[in-house]
């Protein structure tokens, strides 16, 4: 029996790791993100991973990544970041959590960090660095289509 239990988890372990989408998003000092645009399904677990691939470390320029819902725009967005600058550009009003899907803090060069979410409703959803000046370069999108 024990060895019956043993296989079934083996199996499920796959199964599980299959439904989790892995997004990988990177920067530099240009101020680009390495993509601009992905493409998931409602309901979807996502991961999205971001790296800050600069080799100058702490030097670095700090870079983020910033999640809203659709029907959120990055122009109306982006003052609120630049008000929260003690937090690390990450405003953390009611309204604008409620605006996020969520973030991924200022990382340093050779940093990474991870967002995890379920994809909701069909729509677009824009990303963008909350970084001081870097909105207008380093922006995006993941596009949720309908199951």
């Amino acid at each position: 029996m024990r060895s019956f239990l043993a296989a079934a988890a083996l199996l499920s372990a796959p199964a599980f790791a299959q439904d989790v989408v892995k997004l990988e998003l990177s920067a530099d000092d240009r101020m680009v993100y390495s993509k601009t645009s992905f493409e998931v399904t409602s309901g979807q677990k996502v991961s999205l991973t971001f790296k800050n691939t600069s080799d100058k470390g702490e030097k670095a320029m700090k870079h983020n990544v910033v999640l809203l819902k659709p029907g959120n725009t990055i122009i109306s967005f982006a003052p609120k970041c630049l008000a929260a600058a003690a937090s690390g550009y990450i405003p953390s009003d009611k309204e604008s959590k409620d605006m996020m899907v969520g973030h991924i803090k200022l990382l340093a060069g050779g940093q990474s960090g991870k967002l995890n979410f379920v994809a909701g409703e069909p729509g677009e959803y824009p990303f963008f660095c909350s970084s001081p000046g870097h909105f207008d370069k380093m922006h995006g999108k993941i596009t949720v289509k309908a199951k």
